[in-house]
Formats: C-alpha cells, structure tokens, sequence
C-alpha cells in the first residue's frame, strides 16, 4: 500500500507549478516534515506521484485530492546560518523592537482581535500569531535561536562575573 500524505491549504503557495517547499504529514506515521516536491492535482504530470490529502476551510474539514512528488525530504532541518542569527539577535538587542509592516489590512484585523478580547494589545497579538507561525514553519530557526540567545546571555553573565564590560 502507498504511503499517504497530508497538508493544509495554508502550507501551499499561490502557484504550485514547479518546485515547492511545504510542510506535510505522513498520514501512516503521523510524522510532520518539510520538503521540497512537485505537487498537483493530477498525477499524470509527476514521476512518482503518492497521495497527498489537502485539508482547507475554517475548521480543516474539507479535504482534497493532490498528488506529491518529492525531491527532498526533511527540507525543515536545513542549516541555519549561525553567524548570520548571530548578527541578528545583536542588532536585535541594540536597536528598537518596534516591527513595522505597514499593512492596514493586518492592523485592522489585529485591532478587532484586540477589540473583541482575544488579545490585550496589538503588540500580544503580533508576538502570540508570529511566534505561533515562527514555531510551525521554521522549528529549526527556533531551535537554533534559542541556543544562540541561551550562549549570548551565558557569555554575558560570565563577562559580569569577570569584571568585563560589555
């Protein structure tokens, strides 16, 4: 028997012609993973086609038929550039934390959350919704930041205990 996939419509992109990257789960196993693949409605244009399940609507409980052809798997454990996150958690702690995405489509829709309770501020709703989002597409970048900021506050502490300034 072929193994079964599934995904959200929301893990899709808009285009779905030619390579994509996306998080699927092995309907089987139960394991959630990234990969990059060709997926479409109708097998016929894919070399090894499995069954790919796309669940959509408010509640996920429309489901549709696609196919799934992988290229490579586990796409999520990529390397993270350390250096690079490095870079940015120090800028992070230098400069102001104000996020701008001058978007009146997403203020508006954060204030109602704000508005009708489900959130205390836009800030809570803004850090609750990407830290979400954070955590379900990029765990490897998160787990990577939270070593990265563990060692940076380690090396910090042990520079106060030194004397140094930093």
């Amino acid at each position: 028997m072929a193994r079964t996939y599934t995904t959200s419509e929301e893990y899709l992109p808009e285009d779905t012609d030619g390579e994509v990257t996306l998080q699927v789960t092995d309907t089987e196993s139960r394991e959630i993973f990234r990969t990059r693949a060709r997926v479409s409605r109708d097998p016929d244009g894919l070399r090894d086609p499995a069954p790919l399940t796309v669940v959509k609507g408010p509640h996920e409980n429309i489901e549709e038929q696609w196919y799934i052809d992988f290229i490579e798997t586990d796409v999520g454990d990529a390397e993270v550039d350390t250096d690079l996150l490095r870079e940015c958690l120090e800028e992070a702690r230098e400069d102001s934390d104000l996020l701008n995405a001058r978007s009146e489509e997403l203020r508006a829709m954060l204030q109602y959350l704000v508005r009708s309770g489900e959130y205390g501020s836009l800030s809570d709703a803004v850090r609750s919704l990407l830290s979400a989002q954070l955590s379900t597409a990029h765990p490897e970048l998160v787990d990577e930041y939270v070593d990265l900021r563990t060692a940076v506050e380690r090396e910090s502490v042990a520079a106060a205990f030194r004397g140094d300034e930093r």
